[in-house]
């Protein structure tokens, strides 16, 4: 139990900040070497903040070198999400609005992001195609794919991937005491996943609904995983996440810290690093082994690695997404008071020096929209 009741607005807070936290603990590493974080801080293990020293691209830093805390494409997506859901008046976007947003920001990004208009269209190419094709219009960078088909695409790849957990990993905040119709609208949004994707950003979308009502962490991620509001199940067996992730779960407990780390490491290698089982399996296994201890949830979903098939690790995993979604639930949880004060300053201030985004401002506008 908590030592304190955090109210819906600490939770809020906690949420924002605590997505923005997770991205920074692994943008500088993400998709890195192995041997990449001893170099930079002599341990095998990410607790804390570091300066990002790579190279800028689209979906990382924009900047470099960067100070701690700086976000990637992970923290700009929520903020334009939770933008929008102010433009429309505390309203869940649905999937015309997004499409219509995503395609936007890519038409014009430096109205969205000044001074990173290359590094932003960058970043939202991805989903040129796919929002074209939602909206049914064609593509000059797909030539000759109709539009229809084009909205089958993902985000042009061809399997599923984490984009709605982390396009919209605020959307549960939006249904507080209603996991369903949390689970119903998230799935209902999140027009560029495909097969199993869709339930994954439905059950967090959900398991963030009953956070913010105050439920434990156990029964949090137990009811979402319970939940089938639109009986995805069909001939050949029910949900892929709600059939698999309990198990798996099962088979984790006991396992905390880097035992864990490395346990889901090898459980999972065989999904790809954008996989969305991989990522909430991550998550709630971290969440599940750490329920008094905010940060250690984030450290445990922030040190993961890719690894062959015969064990080698081949590079560091897209740990800054796993860490950032665990951010954002976590945060829901606990609230913002739950984790360091020091890092989150650091996150805040880092963010507003690189990119102009103001967490506290945008926590603050959702919060004040109320239930």
């Amino acid at each position: 139990e908590l030592p304190y009741m955090p109210t819906m607005k600490d939770r809020i807070r906690g949420s924002v900040l605590g997505q923005a936290l997770g991205d920074a603990l692994g943008a500088p590493f993400e998709f890195a070497p192995p041997g990449a974080v001893r170099e930079a801080t002599g341990k095998d293990w990410i607790e804390g903040l570091c300066a990002f020293t790579g190279k800028p691209g689209p979906h990382g830093p924009w900047v470099s070198p960067a100070p701690a805390g700086t976000g990637t494409d992970d923290v700009r997506y929520n903020r334009l999400f939770i933008d929008m859901v102010v433009e429309l008046g505390g309203r869940m976007p649905e999937d015309v609005d997004l499409a219509r947003l995503l395609l936007d920001v890519y038409e014009r990004p430096g109205e969205y992001f000044p001074g990173f208009e290359e590094l932003g269209r960058g970043q939202f190419e991805m989903f040129e195609g796919v929002s074209r094709g939602w909206l049914g219009q064609t593509s000059a960078l797909l030539p000759g794919i109709p539009p229809a088909i084009l909205a089958t695409r993902s985000v042009g790849l061809n399997y599923p991937t984490m984009a709605g957990l982390l396009v919209m990993p605020s959307a549960g905040l939006l249904f507080p005491q209603d996991p369903e119709a949390a689970y119903r609208a998230a799935y209902a949004a999140a027009f560029f996943d495909v097969a199993y994707a869709r339930e994954a950003t439905a059950v967090f979308a959900a398991a963030q609904s009953l956070a913010l009502a105050g439920a434990p962490a156990e029964e949090t991620v137990e009811a979402a995983l319970e939940m089938d509001p639109l009986q995805l199940g069909g001939y050949f067996g029910g949900p892929y996440i709600k059939d698999n992730l309990p198990a798996l779960l099962a088979r984790a407990r006991g396992r905390q810290g880097r035992e864990l780390a490395a346990w889901l490491t090898t459980e999972l290698r065989h999904f790809s690093a954008f996989d969305p089982y991989r990522a909430l399996a991550i998550v709630f296994a971290s969440l599940l082994a750490h329920v008094d201890e905010p940060l250690m949830v984030l450290q445990v979903a922030v040190n993961h690695v890719d690894r062959d098939d015969d064990g080698v690790v081949r590079r560091y995993a897209d740990i800054d997404c796993y860490a950032g979604i665990a951010g954002a639930l976590v945060g829901t949880l606990f609230g913002d008071s739950a984790l360091p004060a020091d890092m989150l300053e650091q996150v805040i201030e880092s963010n507003r020096a690189v990119y102009g985004i103001d967490l506290e401002e945008v926590a603050r506008r959702l919060a004040d929209l109320g239930p």
